[in-house]
């Protein structure tokens, strides 16, 4: 039975879970979810997903929510493919287990979102100009709101939609100490990450072969797949210079140019960064199927296609309907 993928091509988490589904090679279904257009908090998705987030991947009748359990999960259905967590036999799996869980630690919303608001802190940052503090609170508050209506709407779902807003508002990802602290966090453990691999690679920063090791072991762990997406998100944040650019971590910046050579994360990862193909196109693709629900399969991809490469370059047709414009 196939697995149905359930992600947002921008979310981070979900690039984690993609890229996982890509390396085991398994088949499975793509299922996209646009966040902006609040289809994690439509009713069909809650009743499946009662957290509302994304990724969640579905094989049969098991379902896993997180992207961590999702990586496991795979590692139990591949049982002769090489592990994301290697066993204590495999040299290197005490250091995946270590290097795992010290990058489970950086805030990556805070930093996202800081980088958002704060761009004297950034550079060359591939994030929508328009977010700021302000906008991000009305967006916040908006998408509170818009969860109070479903939970009274939907009341075999109002435990799992008042649990949400309780995380929902718990959260300060617009806060700037938190966001400069979660910057000078993820630093330090940059430079231990980069001390991991000059130890490894030992002056190679090129002309990788199959085997020559990656992060911990021999083989592409959970590990690699906790970093690769870190540094991808940390492009599209504009924290390279910060982070490993101008020479200041050589592995890193070795590491990254190799890992984007990886027929996996190609197609995983290879577009997340492009936000009119990971959030205008599947907004825009919603929104046409929720107007006019008739139209479904390419017609709505290519319609789609069509008028978000349109906007990018030519801006809104005069007849564009104003509930139909994104808003980042």
């Amino acid at each position: 039975m196939a697995l149905t993928l359930y992600y947002n091509p921008a979310s981070f988490f979900s690039q984690r879970a993609r890229l996982a589904v890509e390396e085991k090679d398994v088949a499975y279904r793509s299922h996209i979810i646009s966040h902006p257009s609040g289809e994690a908090i439509e009713p069909w998705y809650m009743r499946m997903q009662p957290n509302g987030t994304v990724p969640a991947l579905k094989h049969g009748e098991i379902i896993k929510t997180d992207s961590k359990d999702i990586i496991l999960y795979l590692d139990e259905i591949t049982p002769d493919a090489p592990k994301f967590y290697p066993d204590s036999s495999i040299h290197g799996s005490d250091r995946v287990a270590y290097l795992t869980d010290l990058m489970q630690t950086i805030s990556v919303e805070q930093i996202t979102f800081g980088s958002l608001c704060y761009r004297q802190y950034t550079q060359d940052c591939k994030l929508p100009n328009r977010f700021d503090v302000k906008y991000a609170k009305q967006s916040f508050d908006a998408m509170g709101d818009e969860m109070r209506k479903l939970a009274e709407k939907h009341p075999d779902l109002r435990e799992s939609y008042m649990a949400k807003i309780k995380v929902h508002e718990g959260r300060d990802l617009t806060n700037k100490e938190n966001f400069l602290v979660a910057l000078k966090e993820c630093d330090s453990i940059m430079g231990e990450i980069e001390e991991e691999l000059a130890q490894k690679w030992n002056g190679k920063f090129d002309n990788f072969t199959d085997s020559d090791p990656w992060l911990c072991c021999n083989h592409f762990t959970v590990a690699d797949i906790y970093l690769a997406t870190l540094l991808h998100r940390f492009v599209l944040a504009g924290q390279v210079k910060r982070m490993w650019g101008d020479g200041k971590r050589p592995y890193l910046a070795a590491y990254y140019a190799r890992v984007q050579q990886r027929k996996s994360f190609q197609r995983a990862c290879g577009s997340a960064n492009n936000l009119y193909l990971s959030v205008l196109l599947p907004k825009l693709k919603h929104q046409i199927r929720k107007a006019f629900p008739r139209l479904v399969g390419f017609s709505v991809f290519a319609a789609s296609l069509g008028l978000a490469v349109y906007m990018q370059y030519k801006g809104y047709p005069s007849w564009w309907p104003n509930n139909l414009k994104p808003k980042f």
